[in-house]
């Protein structure tokens, strides 16, 4: 009995409340005291970040996918195949702290609601864009620079980390 209610107690830790005691700064002498029964309350919500490989959405390296580009008219394809892992960021910069303009992943919880707020979309692949593509451009440093294109107009540049990328193989 104990120990199922410690293996149901140690499953959801999502919420936790956390008291904090508060210094009592009313003292004249500068130095501020706790007074013991002196508590405040606070909710911690805690969503994981599924880039950093949470539990469901962990990232199966034998089965990665990367970005194709092809060597006819430089499009970047990126194809949503279930049966293979990928997470694919467009930066604005050729840094990955940059921001993030667009994603690409086979995940739906990267996907649904576009929760990193990428200005471009969140999307399964390239196919999902409407009226978009991806020109590969040139390479810069770790990354390749491509243009964002919506509407036959260039957008803005985007920076996809080469480790995402590959080349069409010639026939």
């Amino acid at each position: 009995m104990t120990i199922c209610m410690l293996a149901m107690s140690c499953g959801n830790n999502n919420n936790k409340t956390v008291k904090t005691r508060l210094p009592d700064t009313s003292k004249t002498d500068g130095i501020s005291k706790i007074k013991p029964n002196e508590h405040i309350s606070s909710t911690k919500v805690h969503q994981p970040d599924t880039i950093r490989n949470a539990e469901a959405t962990q990232m199966n390296e034998d089965a990665f996918q990367k970005a194709i580009i092809s060597l006819q008219d430089s499009s970047l394809m990126v194809y949503g195949n279930i049966r293979e892992d990928y997470r694919i960021f467009g930066y604005e910069q050729p840094d990955t702290n940059s921001k993030k303009l667009i994603f690409f992943s086979v995940f739906t919880s990267d996907v649904k609601g576009n929760p990193y707020h990428c200005p471009y979309g969140a999307y399964y692949s390239t196919t999902d864009m409407i009226n978009s593509e991806i020109k590969y451009l040139s390479n810069a440093g770790n990354f390749i620079k491509a243009n964002f294109i919506k509407d036959k107009t260039v957008l803005t540049p985007i920076y996809i980390l080469k480790d995402w990328i590959r080349f069409e193989e010639k026939n």
